[in-house]
């Protein structure tokens, strides 16, 4: 096997998810490994805010370190599931509306902008993980109930969604238009205002 080594730690790969990804493992714990371009101009800014959403409240990976020289971010491996392939055959329950709506309050009040692609997150458990590294400055334009919220529940939008992503989905899942327009004004009231 070939290893990685960051800050005088040898990390052992296990897997390569993506060009920029791998799954590793040091002191018998996995962790995910992630490499970004240290020549992009926003590279500094990139850092600031994974900083920033890690004292933001968002649950999410823990971070084990950071290597601002080579671009390395390595975090906790979480053994659950993307939440795009869970939503193929499980329905959102409140306790995801709950959950993805606590992260994105908490992101908007660190400052933050999340990317709320169902690719993004993760449940473990009954737990849901915001397991991207992309966050931004805050834009009240680009904020959950603005973009992307319509893809969080059974609508057009979401099979629209999986369609673009090489999915097709069951469209009898999907729901009338006034009762996905009313969960979402009941959801976004509960739990985000």
């Amino acid at each position: 096997m070939s290893t990685l080594k960051i800050k005088h730690r040898e990390f052992e790969i296990i897997e390569l998810i993506s060009d920029n990804i791998c799954k590793c493992s040091f002191k018998n714990k996995q962790y995910i490994i992630s490499k970004i371009d240290i020549n992009d101009s926003f590279y500094k800014d990139k850092l600031y805010y994974l900083n920033k959403l890690k004292n933001s409240g968002v649950k999410q990976p823990k971070l084990f370190l950071v290597d601002k020289n080579q671009g390395y971010v390595v975090r906790e491996y979480l053994d659950g599931v993307n939440l795009f392939d869970y939503i193929l055959d499980h329905d959102f329950d409140e306790n995801i509306y709950k959950q993805v709506y606590f992260n994105s309050y908490q992101a908007r009040l660190s400052g933050v902008n999340l990317d709320f692609n169902l690719k993004a997150w993760t449940i473990v458990g009954n737990t849901l993980y915001y397991s991207s590294l992309s966050c931004e400055k805050y834009d009240p334009n680009k904020d959950f109930t603005k973009k992307m919220v319509r893809q969080w529940f059974l609508s057009e939008e979401l099979a629209d969604y999986f369609k673009n992503n090489g999915v097709l989905m069951d469209k009898s899942r999907i729901k009338d238009e006034k009762e996905v327009n009313k969960e979402m004004v009941l959801m976004t009231c509960k739990y985000y205002l």
